[in-house]
């Protein structure tokens, strides 16, 4: 189970019909993409070109990069707990993007964290409910 965030060249209106969204333009070519990651977050594992591995303190977060030599977007899927807004907004900062909340559909503004940080929490306690009612349940 992982809270999964969304890195994207440019904002999605939700609110305006499909039809009228302007085409999404692609981060860029995935060598480039792991070369600028990479040398920006030093211990981010790229030997699988789609799927970058970080290990950070209390956290690990995959970077789902994809197949394609044109990568349109990344999935991070973060893990554990800790402080993972810095690691976001570094991702988002090195690539000129954003990054989604797919909890919420909201966008990270990483000038007001506190409602991602609160979504980063909500998850933890719902992934800890969740595997506490397992353990009981197999107890």
């Amino acid at each position: 189970m992982s809270w999964d965030v969304f890195i994207m060249k440019e904002k999605y209106d939700f609110e305006a019909p499909e039809e009228e969204q302007p085409p999404v333009p692609p981060l860029g070519q995935r060598d480039e993409i792991i070369e600028k990651l990479t040398r920006r977050i030093p211990n981010l594992d790229y030997r699988d070109k789609a799927w970058g591995f970080l290990e950070g303190e209390g956290y690990s977060m995959e970077f789902n990069t994809g197949e394609e030599e044109l990568v349109n977007s990344i999935m991070l899927h973060v893990r554990g707990g800790g402080a993972v807004m810095e690691t976001i907004r570094l991702v988002c900062e090195t690539l000129e993007a954003y990054a989604l909340d797919t909890s919420d559909s909201g966008y990270i503004d990483f000038e007001q964290p506190e409602q991602a940080e609160q979504s980063w929490e909500q998850f933890q306690r719902y992934r800890d409910q969740v595997i506490n009612q397992v353990i009981n349940k197999d107890n």
